[in-house]
């Protein structure tokens, strides 16, 4: 999909590109990238579906989109998504992705068509000492404060590396409404990282004003598996798209050809047994680095979840990668020095 002339390029089909036949794809993940990334292999690409395969750690796809019910601890949804207008990707994957419940209709039509009906709001934002509402008035008591915002979104990424945001702002910023409304709605900690708060200002300033209610949000009919999840996984295997569960991925070993790097093998672990996949010039592989919701642990009504430092295995595979290329980034910088509680 292309945006540079609005919806003149956005809706046409691409060509099926030269020497696709030849190819297949190796998608490590079944999160919603992952997902994603197959479909448009599918559709945009035109690769053979039985050329695409999805190597996933866990016995079900979707990634944190796991809404499920588990026996003495009630529904649990591990992670999700907060939809928007302007998921243009994530749309334009659904237009082509049938409805399970309307015949005849997109799963972007069910959706839309939903929240035409039924837009979201909340009157009760926050509640807390079992149902005490807080900061429900709608209003930010940014003040001053509103000034450390604006500097924040004003200043080069490359100053603020290795900050966190209780380094930046100031004591009366974590006590306005502001950072409640902020802070509950993209999950920020005072000890997360300054660059990711001021990418996410930048990304979502469009939707200042639904902050306090959740207008700015947008939402499905189920929970987000059985909404998003579903029929995705129904259209990639109607095409032969084809899944591996429970299967770790350890590492992917990465030769050099000037500054080219070239995938040779995928070693992965399943069933206890260790398996390596070649790889040749013809084969593609992407991977979903990290992880939200990998290492979970959980509670019940009465006991919360215990915290783990242990790593499991996409962050594992990434720290493989990062020791061939510094190119692959710091894993470390997301998945070590966590505070044993906020």
């Amino acid at each position: 999909m292309y945006y540079s002339n609005g919806n003149y390029e956005a809706f046409a089909d691409a060509k099926k590109p030269e020497g696709v036949d030849k190819k297949s794809a190796y998608i490590i993940g079944s999160g919603l990238a992952g997902l994603a990334a197959a479909v448009f292999l599918v559709r945009d690409a035109k690769m053979v579906g039985d050329k695409i395969h999805i190597l996933e750690e866990l016995d079900v796809a979707g990634g944190s989109l796991d809404g499920t019910k588990r026996p003495h601890a009630g529904f649990v949804v591990r992670g999700g998504r907060e939809m928007e207008n302007h998921f243009e990707c994530l749309w334009d994957m659904y237009r082509s992705i049938p409805s399970l419940r309307i015949p005849g209709a997109s799963y972007l039509d069910e959706y839309y068509w939903l929240d035409k009906e039924d837009p979201n709001s909340s009157n009760c934002r926050l509640i807390h000492q079992r149902g005490n509402e807080v900061a429900s008035d709608g209003l930010y008591q940014l003040g001053p404060a509103a000034k450390e915002i604006i500097k924040l979104i004003m200043t080069p990424e490359e100053e603020i590396q290795g900050k966190t945001i209780e380094e930046y702002f100031s004591p009366e910023f974590f006590k306005t409404n502001f950072w409640t409304y902020w802070s509950t709605m993209f999950a920020f900690e005072k000890w997360h990282s300054l660059a990711e708060m001021r990418r996410y200002c930048m990304r979502f300033i469009h939707h200042i004003d639904g902050l306090p209610d959740f207008s700015a949000l947008k939402f499905n009919k189920y929970d987000q598996y059985d909404s998003m999840v579903k029929p995705v996984l129904k259209y990639l295997k109607d095409y032969g798209v084809k899944f591996e569960k429970n299967t770790h991925v350890e590492n992917i070993i990465v030769d050099h050809e000037g500054k080219e790097k070239i995938a040779q093998k995928i070693i992965i672990e399943h069933k206890g047994k260790q398996r390596k996949i070649p790889l040749t010039r013809d084969d593609i592989v992407f991977v979903t680095n990290g992880s939200i919701t990998e290492s979970s642990t959980y509670g019940n009504q009465n006991t919360p979840a215990p915290i783990t430092y242990a790593k499991g295995s996409s962050w594992k595979l990434w720290e493989n990668l990062a020791k061939q290329d510094s190119e692959f980034g710091h894993p470390e910088v997301f998945c070590e020095n966590i505070p044993d509680r906020s």
